[in-house]
């Protein structure tokens, strides 16, 4: 038979570990708790920031005279290290990625134009299966880890080309009255047509450091004729020019013809 001395060691025995237990396994929650909060914090310590990019838009320019497509990509966005674009199905179709001190300097707006291959190569309809309409979206990581993001609805509603009507090709015209003339565009399924982009252009300026001389501007969708300023076209020049449909989604057509100027 146990003592009452025995017995109270016993009990009090008992009792420490108890007591010692409950400290033991309060503690142990109490730094389980920490570990936790500890790593959420750092998880949103080290969560990216996200921004929305400033601009960007997918669009198709087909040139209705020499029968071919291409895709144009604008992004705009604070300085960046990476760029990438994914189609509506998910697939990355383009990354562009800044290296060395262009990495440190970091990449701001971005201008996109594929190749334009003839409808004889790559017909309209193969070119369309290529490019989905739907939501393109893009996604780029910022000089100091910002993830930019942003989406360009992209659209199969494609204008027809002008119907240019003044000055016929190959036409000599007087360089202080030159007027360029169009007939409207209807409107590619339902989609209204917002304006006209009217381009002048020298293919040969004789200067290395612009070799083109452009005289580029928008009328509005009611415009139909555009004079060239006097003083713009110089003598015994050859000349491109051009109208572009733009319909709202921002799907281009163009139209082409050439002129020149007496000596």
């Amino acid at each position: 038979m146990k003592s009452h001395t025995q017995a109270w060691i016993a009990v009090s025995a008992a009792t420490i570990a108890f007591v010692f237990g409950a400290a033991a396994s309060t503690a142990w929650a109490e730094q389980r708790d920490r570990n936790e909060t500890g790593a959420e914090d750092a998880s949103e310590r080290w969560r990216p920031i996200v921004v929305p990019l400033k601009d960007a838009r997918l669009k198709i320019e087909l040139n209705s005279t020499d029968q071919d497509a291409g895709v144009q990509v604008f992004i705009d966005a604070d300085p960046w290290k990476t760029m990438d674009i994914f189609d509506p199905y998910g697939k990355m179709i383009f990354r562009a990625t800044n290296r060395g001190r262009l990495a440190k300097q970091g990449g701001t707006e971005l201008f996109l134009e594929s190749g334009e291959p003839n409808f004889s190569e790559v017909p309209l309809e193969e070119f369309l299966k290529r490019f989905p309409q739907g939501n393109y979206r893009i996604v780029g990581r910022g000089l100091n880890g910002e993830k930019y993001v942003g989406s360009a609805k992209f659209t199969h509603n494609i204008p027809a080309g002008p119907l240019l009507v003044s000055p016929l090709e190959g036409a000599v015209v007087d360089p202080y009255n030159t007027v360029v003339m169009w007939q409207p565009v209807a409107a590619p399924n339902g989609s209204p047509i917002i304006g006209y982009q009217v381009l002048v252009v020298k293919p040969d300026s004789g200067l290395p450091a612009i070799p083109k001389i452009i005289l580029d501007v928008m009328m509005p969708a009611t415009a139909t004729s555009m004079t060239v300023p006097p003083g713009f076209l110089l003598p015994d020049s050859e000349y491109e020019w051009e109208v572009l449909a733009i319909e709202n989604g921002g799907n281009q057509t163009l139209s082409g013809g050439h002129f020149r100027t007496p000596r």
